[in-house]
């Protein structure tokens, strides 16, 4: 090889190098834990996300709110810490933490300064085996989620009205009860059904452990292994497989309007069931690109055509396509009051049709730009890094296939994405609603 190929090689080398988005390192623990590092020295602190790969969607008819529930449980005690003793220790060593579920997930994270870090993992991996729950605790806790969901639910009509939809977006798949629960599910769950459900699900093989921040990759990879790697795996979870339900989801257009207490503008959405990034990852990414031209971008065609004429008072796109089913298209608009409910309709879904019509290779190319140079500084923020990198292995992508995130929007093509988005306007489920204010007598 001559100088100037070796120069080159070097340069050739080095861009590659460069080319990783998080410079992550991953190992497997012998119970089943994944476990993944980014370093970044900026800061002194450290993101921990423990991402459970179990969600509402692996509920039992009647048990809706179950994995919500254990959530809170969580954070009521075990063997070791009991009661509050859990929080308490967090707040004494200034941590930052909390949880979430959803469909498919259950999350536990903390933002900690790097000399608390074992103390975080030492709490994360006592809870993951050693959960204690007591008769007061569990009722306790029940009555507070209980309360959640009649002041963000019950007493909201748009979000009780948000609740009928999914009804009818999801009706015979895994994904149709709410997060929060049913009350009279929630009302009808016993303490046996939070541990019979810790039992099943909480295991190291059925996490994964995410560490970001101000420490290396063979400090967290030892850290792993003292605190989580004598917990025994339980090899038997028997979880809904990740695409059982995409079949049954059914296709067809529906159409659902309602007149609501305590709302003051009209708002029109339109939801799509679309292929995930698991189910179709060339079509979840076209259509996330395609998501971005439509309603998402700062300069979107849904703000130059609907809002920028005065069409409508507002106006947005969202896609979802990081699940383990059927992934989401929505598309809204907050219209003035003049027309009616057909002919707000109308304008959503002429628009969605006229924006495929003038899509443009261009159009393309600037959306993929746009999210490519959002992604220069994610891994700035350990929270943020954390998160993609939770989510994307937990969902089972590999580290190579995470990294090649930006290589998968790179890839997509104008025809990919016209092509994803006419398959969408003319295949997919639709499900539209509107809800207005109601009238006055």
């Amino acid at each position: 090889m001559n100088v100037l190929k070796y120069f080159l090689f070097i340069l050739l080398f080095a861009f590659c190098a460069k080319a990783s988005i998080f410079d992550a390192e991953e190992t497997r623990l012998d119970n089943g834990l994944r476990v993944i590092v980014s370093e970044n020295h900026k800061a002194p602190i450290a993101k921990v996300m423990l991402w459970y790969k179990v969600g509402s969607m692996d509920e039992t008819t009647g048990k809706s709110g179950l994995a919500h529930l254990l959530e809170h449980l969580m954070f009521r005690g075990t063997k070791t810490v009991p009661a509050s003793k859990f929080n308490e220790i967090m707040h004494q060593n200034g941590v930052e933490f909390n949880a979430f579920t959803n469909t498919d997930f259950t999350v536990y994270h903390e933002t900690t300064d790097i000399s608390r870090l074992e103390a975080v993992l030492a709490l994360e991996a006592d809870r993951m085996t050693n959960l204690d729950i007591s008769d007061e605790a569990f009722l306790g806790e029940q009555k507070i989620v209980l309360e959640e969901r009649r002041q963000r639910i019950d007493n909201n009509p748009k979000s009780l009205f948000a609740e009928e939809v999914n009804q009818i977006l999801w009706q015979n798949t895994p994904y149709a009860p709410p997060v929060a629960g049913f009350e009279s599910d929630i009302n009808s769950l016993t303490k046996d059904d939070a541990l019979d459900f810790y039992r099943r699900y909480y295991a190291p093989d059925n996490a994964v452990l995410v560490i970001t921040g101000d420490i290396t990759p063979s400090l967290g990879f030892k850290f792993a292994q003292k605190y989580f790697g004598h917990i025994t795996k339980k090899s038997d979870i028997k979880k809904r497989p990740d695409k059982d339900f995409e079949a049954i989801v059914g296709g067809g257009n529906y159409l659902i309007a309602k007149e609501l207490d305590d709302v003051k503008t009209t708002n029109i959405t339109s939801y799509f069931t679309v292929p995930s990034i698991l189910s179709h990852i060339k079509k979840a990414y076209a259509l996330l690109i395609f998501s971005n031209y439509f309603g998402e971008s700062k300069n979107s065609y849904l703000k130059r055509h609907l809002v920028e004429t005065n069409k409508v008072i507002a106006a947005s796109s969202n896609i979802y396509i990081y699940s383990r089913g059927v992934a989401t298209f929505t598309a809204a608009a907050m219209p003035f009051e003049k027309a009616g409910v057909f002919d707000n309709f109308a304008i959503l879904a002429n628009i969605l049709e006229q924006s495929v019509r003038d899509l443009t290779k261009d159009d393309v190319e600037k959306e993929k730009k746009k999210m490519l140079s959002s992604f220069v500084y994610v891994k700035d923020d350990p929270e943020d890094t954390a998160y993609f990198l939770g989510q994307m292995a937990g969902l089972g992508f590999s580290l190579e296939e995470i990294e090649n995130h930006k290589k998968n929007i790179e890839d997509v093509t104008f025809e990919d994405v016209k092509k994803a988005a006419l398959q969408m306007l003319k295949k997919s489920k639709r499900v539209m609603s509107v809800s207005s204010p109601k009238q006055k007598d």
